[in-house]
């Protein structure tokens, strides 16, 4: 005979099966944050009883099971938040061909770093942005995986070299290549930097926010190196 401090405790078996589900839940929550620390789109497991859906007056109930009774969270994205980064990876997408156009050409070790350091910031900077534009259903720009897709004659942002820029700075060679990529990337950082305060001027979602905050001190920066080596170029 079982003593009664031994006997099963019929009471545990329901704590238990609440305490594993709140437990399921936390995980699941917790894999609500995607890679860039935005929330991502989370979908429950599908319930393992079925769900009742109350009709409209005069219908009947629906009874939900599987994946059509898992409640689902999609991100969303705001049309200025969307257009600003779709501009900006064509922006950037310009700012990689400069770079690769001329950096064999350069003579200077300083140009020579920082158009290195422009390309190797910018072209994740790229990735990151379409994968944003991407996780909320956004169009991504096809200058994300080909930069030479860039229109250089229909463009309208700021700072944007022409197709005669580009032809030029392709064909200039020693010194002179090293000042017309000074001047015509100054002049590119602006034009970004003109987009990201048109942009934060807006009500925008807080990552973006960032995200432009950190392109304008990155680029202000470099702004003032390279007008410190045009001025001793020149």
């Amino acid at each position: 005979m079982t003593s009664p401090d031994r006997r099963p405790d019929a009471r545990r078996a329901p704590r238990l099966a609440v305490a594993a589900g709140a437990a399921a839940l936390v995980i699941s929550l917790g894999a609500c944050t995607g890679d860039d620390g935005s929330a991502a789109a989370v979908t429950a497991p599908p319930p393992s009883v079925p769900v009742l859906q109350p009709g409209q007056p005069g219908e009947p109930d629906a009874t939900l099971t599987g994946s059509a009774a898992a409640p689902t969270v999609t991100p969303t994205a705001r049309p200025a938040d969307a257009r600003f980064l779709q501009d900006m990876i064509v922006h950037h997408a310009q700012a990689l061909v400069m770079v690769r156009a001329v950096l064999p050409e350069l003579t200077d070790a300083e140009v020579k770093g920082i158009a290195s350091r422009i390309g190797d910031e910018q072209e994740p900077e790229i990735d990151a942005m379409a994968r944003w534009l991407e996780g909320r259903g956004q169009s991504v720009p096809p200058e994300a995986t080909n930069p030479n897709l860039t229109d250089h004659g229909t463009h309208s942002m700021p700072g944007m070299a022409s197709e005669a820029d580009l032809a030029r700075l392709a064909a200039a060679t020693g010194p002179e290549a090293d000042r017309l990529f000074l001047a015509l990337m100054i002049r590119h950082h602006e034009g970004a930097i003109t987009m990201v305060e048109e942009h934060l001027a807006k009500a925008t979602d807080a990552r973006i926010e960032e995200t432009a905050a950190d392109i304008s001190v990155t680029q202000t920066k470099q702004i003032a190196q390279m007008k410190g080596m045009l001025d001793r170029l020149s």
